[in-house]
């Protein structure tokens, strides 16, 4: 049973993964260089249009799925044995990694730049912190994308061994 888990677990962490990295490669190539074209009117334009919350939606409920399941990988792999389940651990540990750079990194300038609501909204900022925002931004979503191949990559391995 507990191998069925791990299979199981494997399989929805590297779906999750898939998933989030597909979506982050659409953002990064389609959405955030329209975005990025001439902040702050391009981001103040993008956050006024109707599919700013659709975009939102989306990625709450890709990022809930991943965090939790790469939650349950990490733990599961502890149980079954590390040393038996190190890709899985890997994998979950990318999933928890993921999430630290969202919530410590992502979320603050979101916020800021009016991206997720609830924030001052990009409205309240100068054009010279609004362009260093939005390349902050862009540059650490190098990272997430690069953690988000590994967990795939993980993911996938915890898989076929499992």
């Amino acid at each position: 049973m507990l191998e069925f888990s791990v299979r199981a677990v494997s399989f929805f962490l590297a779906v999750s993964f898939a998933a989030a990295w597909g979506a982050h490669l659409f953002y990064a190539t389609v959405i955030f260089p329209v975005q990025a074209s001439e902040p702050p009117k391009s981001m103040a334009d993008w956050v006024a249009s109707p599919y700013a919350m659709r975009v939102f939606g989306f990625w709450r409920r890709v990022v809930s799925c991943l965090y939790t399941v790469a939650s349950i990988a990490a733990i599961l792999a502890f149980v079954a044995g590390i040393r038996m389940h190190l890709y899985l651990a890997a994998a979950g540990i990318c999933g928890l990694l993921h999430m630290t750079m969202v919530l410590s990194i992502f979320l603050p300038i979101n916020l800021k730049l009016g991206l997720d609501p609830g924030g001052p909204g990009i409205s309240s900022l100068d054009a010279q912190m609004a362009t260093a925002l939005v390349r902050r931004w862009g540059r650490w979503n190098y990272v997430r994308l690069t953690v988000e191949i590994a967990g795939l990559i993980a993911a996938l391995c915890a898989f076929k061994v499992a």
